[in-house]
């Protein structure tokens, strides 16, 4: 989410305005802190003008590469 943020201008607090989201809310999300729940990510993706499996490209295997996985 930061890098595509910043690659369309975005700063937190422009990108939680444009989306009409609470900037400390894009903070914790981007950091891991907070899962969004399927109506935030809805937002964020029409505010980056994507589709939700666009937003969440790549996020599986990034955390899987981060945590290890178990088996």
């Amino acid at each position: 989410m930061r890098e595509l943020r910043g690659k369309q201008g975005f700063s937190q607090e422009a990108f939680a305005d444009h989306c009409g989201l609470h900037r400390t809310a894009v903070s914790l999300i981007e950091r891991g802190k907070r899962v969004p729940s399927l109506t935030t990510l809805l937002t964020i993706s029409s505010g980056f003008g994507i589709s939700v499996s666009e937003l969440l490209r790549g996020v599986d295997a990034g955390h899987k590469h981060r945590v290890g996985v178990r088996r």
